[in-house]
């Protein structure tokens, strides 16, 4: 749908303010003068100012979410190719592309991770870690159906596990690194949360 240069004005104005207040205490009054109109202009577009943050950040987020989908979908398929020994490989090659996609929109992930208090993009990464464990468990059960692994996980621990995992990737726009620096520390990352996971279920 396109955009019209009043609209635009107000998210590139309301992005810049949410990125140096976060959403709680970013003003809408503020974003409203700066961009140069009046709030009734600005209520023609958006209802409040949730909806100015989430216009922002939605179609980063959900692009993300449905990327994760597919990549577990993907782990399924191994199974029906007989290839679940590659799980691990797999992962890491969709995570780097997941990383990737993370900085072609930092901009909206810094407001997601750093910036959304106060709104329901808060739970963001929370919500991937049950999207993840939930379809991870479901794969891991059918891998023993077929003795396809060997060994076992709590799903307390696999939580726990999990949650660290995504908060670890995340950091990478937390501390704002540079494209090449985040993929080299993913790789990294990837290496030891893999060493562990070997550690608790073998894949065959």
């Amino acid at each position: 749908m396109k955009i019209s240069e009043t609209q635009q004005k107000i998210l590139t104005v309301g992005k810049r303010e949410f990125l140096d207040k976060g959403f709680k205490d970013a003003s809408l009054r503020k974003i409203v003068a700066e961009a140069g109109f009046t709030k009734g202009a600005f209520y023609g577009y958006y209802p409040d100012k949730a909806a100015l943050f989430e216009a922002l950040v939605s179609d980063a987020a959900d692009g993300l979410t449905e990327q994760f989908k597919s990549a577990q979908d993907a782990h399924f398929d191994l199974i029906f190719e007989n290839e679940t020994a590659k799980s691990r490989e797999l992962s890491t090659k969709y995570l780097l592309y997941f990383v990737n996609y993370i900085y072609d929109y930092f901009e909206e992930f810094k407001l997601i991770i750093c910036c959304s208090e106060g709104t329901k993009y808060s739970d963001y990464i929370h919500e991937l870690v049950e999207l993840d464990v939930s379809r991870t468990e479901k794969y891991y059960t059918l891998l023993k159906d077929k003795g396809k692994i060997a060994g076992s996980v709590s799903h307390e621990l696999h939580h726990m596990i999990t949650s660290a995992y995504f908060t670890a990737v995340f950091e990478t726009v937390v501390h704002d690194m540079t494209r090449e620096q985040a993929i080299e520390y993913i790789k990294e990352l990837a290496i030891f949360f893999n060493s562990g996971w070997d550690g608790l279920l073998k894949l065959i």
